[in-house]
């Protein structure tokens, strides 16, 4: 079958693999589609470290076409979420880990489960420590994936006020997403005791340095080890997909997708991914 390989720093191919084993436990999912992540890139880049040859990708969706004796049944030919940390980006995958595997339900298309990975599912996690928190929030970087979903359960299922931040490039596209979403942000916040989510990256860190002098709480999941902010990076449990997904069915959670590749143009993924700001997830495709 055919997968796609980082083979070496800054070096992916399409190629053929064996079929992983196949045992009792297992599930083969053929695979539909898989998020390309900035994950993935920066694993590339060597910013990540990470070893090669190793199949990319992360998260996928597909349908269940083969259940081990020591499954359940009822999975075959569902559509499912898979994670899967050996890699998402091939033609099948065997997932071994039961939990890690989760229905999709019909009203929720595969595009959309496939880009709630490392986006959606990082917002759920924001959104659980803003709410413990209570404090009014400034979110930077706020046109991304991670930033419109955040938002979108902020105004659903809280009274905490928020102001997203972007670069001058991203304001029309943001502006567009707040009112086809119907988020809700406020016109000011007070000026002390805020809660700063940083989106974005050290690109922004002379506004975070400045917000940390101001006495500001920092939250960052873009850069680690950074004084004066505090690194998230908790993995999504399978409850944390099914609440999105719901969010998803009752029209109350929009997911924005950009572009679709199929696999055998990934090279153009990754390099429009590298080049362009962020309009939504971009998806591999493995429908053929």
């Amino acid at each position: 079958m055919k997968a796609i390989i980082q083979s070496a720093l800054n070096q992916a191919k399409l190629t053929d693999i064996q079929m992983p084993t196949f045992s009792p436990i297992s599930l083969e999912i053929e695979t539909k589609y898989a998020p390309l992540l900035r994950y993935d890139l920066l694993k590339l880049n060597g910013t990540i470290t990470t070893t090669s040859p190793q199949i990319m990708g992360y998260g996928g969706t597909g349908a269940v076409t083969r259940v081990g004796s020591l499954r359940s049944n009822s999975l075959l030919h569902q559509k499912v979420l898979v994670l899967n940390p050996w890699g998402t980006f091939q033609e099948k995958i065997i997932s071994n880990i039961p939990p890690l595997v989760i229905p999709i339900p019909d009203n929720v298309a595969l595009k959309e489960a496939t880009a709630l990975v490392g986006g959606a599912d990082l917002a759920l996690t924001l959104f659980k420590i803003i709410k413990q928190k209570d404090k009014q929030v400034l979110i930077y970087g706020a046109d991304s994936v991670t930033g419109l979903v955040l938002m979108q359960l902020l105004t659903r299922h809280t009274d905490i006020n928020f102001i997203p931040h972007v670069r001058a490039i991203s304001k029309t596209y943001l502006n567009e997403r707040l009112d086809e979403y119907n988020i809700e942000i406020a016109p000011n916040i007070r000026t002390n005791s805020r809660l700063i989510i940083d989106l974005a990256g050290p690109a922004i860190n002379e506004k975070l340095f400045k917000h940390f002098a101001h006495g500001d709480e920092i939250i960052t999941v873009a850069q680690k080890n950074t004084p004066g902010m505090q690194f998230i990076s908790r993995p999504a449990l399978p409850k944390d997909y099914q609440f999105l997904m719901n969010e998803i069915q009752e029209k109350r959670l929009f997911i924005p997708i950009n572009r679709t590749f199929s696999y055998q143009d990934f090279q153009s993924a990754i390099i429009f991914q590298q080049n362009n700001p962020s309009r939504g997830r971009n998806l591999i495709s493995f429908i053929d």
